[in-house]
């Protein structure tokens, strides 16, 4: 059994089931974002292909779009999660399979996914595993000969605010990022877990994996944000720090209530100033 760390009487793990609603609203957002990198991602020749700690599956959703004709999984190992996706076929009419695993469970990943595989995205789920390596070992055995992994994993998060918006202290946003990386710690802990300890490069080359490449995209929006861009930044900076408040000194938190209090006089949205800046990387591999 993992050990479990708590901050007071808070769990660092995420209950899925309260955030389904949010995860479906963001699928919305995300949609031809994962458009665009399914296309880049599949080959016509994919016929098998799957979503591993998929979420709301908004690449499983791409991928079931730009490959017709392929039986696309989704997999989670939160049932929550799986109750969306299949919400979301029904409602969509997509040819989505929804599978129960986690990433840990190398048996249960097969069987989900079903057969050999040509292409499985993991998107920001591997470094939630107990053993990562042990986790890329596993999707790596899924693999049909030629077949690609790919991970989203690393990055920059994203930045919307001035380094000081005159309420609390300066870096109050950069604080708000390194509230999120303690909670990450505090779940690895409670779930017995550790990081790796190099890239993700060469965590994909130790688990039998070639042509290993990063691809780092750029998301540079400038200020003033506007519409649905300051509504994405609005809506991002409310999830974090609902996610990770447990984190925030008291003083931070009170200045977030100030700054995110839509009916007070230092509400975000009526600012003009607020930017959107974050590198997206996502690392692809072959099967031999």
């Amino acid at each position: 059994m993992a050990a479990h760390h708590q901050h007071g009487d808070h769990t660092a793990a995420f209950d899925f089931a309260e955030a389904a609603t949010r995860f479906k609203e963001r699928a919305a957002a995300e949609a031809a974002q994962y458009r665009r990198l399914a296309e880049q991602l599949a080959a016509p020749g994919d016929r098998v292909v799957a979503d591993i700690g998929c979420g709301a599956a908004s690449m499983a959703f791409a991928l079931a779009e730009v490959l017709p004709e392929a039986q696309v999984v989704a997999v989670d190992a939160e049932p929550a999660m799986l109750d969306l996706v299949r919400e979301r076929a029904a409602e969509s009419g997509a040819g989505v399979r929804a599978a129960l695993a986690s990433v840990d469970d190398a048996g249960a990943l097969a069987e989900a996914v079903g057969a050999s595989a040509d292409l499985l995205w993991a998107g920001h789920v591997i470094h939630h595993a107990s053993d990562p390596q042990a986790a890329l070992e596993h999707l790596a055995g899924l693999l049909a000969p030629g077949g690609r992994l790919a991970i989203g994993e690393g990055g920059t998060a994203p930045q919307f605010l001035p380094w000081h918006v005159g309420v609390g202290k300066p870096g109050l946003e950069l604080r708000l990022i390194e509230a999120g990386s303690r909670r990450l710690e505090g779940e690895g802990i409670e779930h017995g877990s550790a990081p790796l300890a190099y890239g993700w490069n060469v965590a994909l080359e130790r688990a039998g994996l070639v042509e290993v490449r990063e691809v780092n995209e750029l998301v540079a929006k400038p200020a003033p944000l506007e519409g649905a861009d300051l509504a994405h930044a609005l809506e991002s900076l409310g999830t974090k720090v609902g996610w990770f408040e447990h984190y925030l000194s008291e003083d931070d938190k009170a200045a977030w209530a100030r700054l995110l209090d839509e009916g007070g006089p230092e509400w975000l949205g009526r600012r003009r100033d607020l930017h959107h800046l974050s590198i997206d990387t996502y690392f692809v591999a072959v099967k031999p």
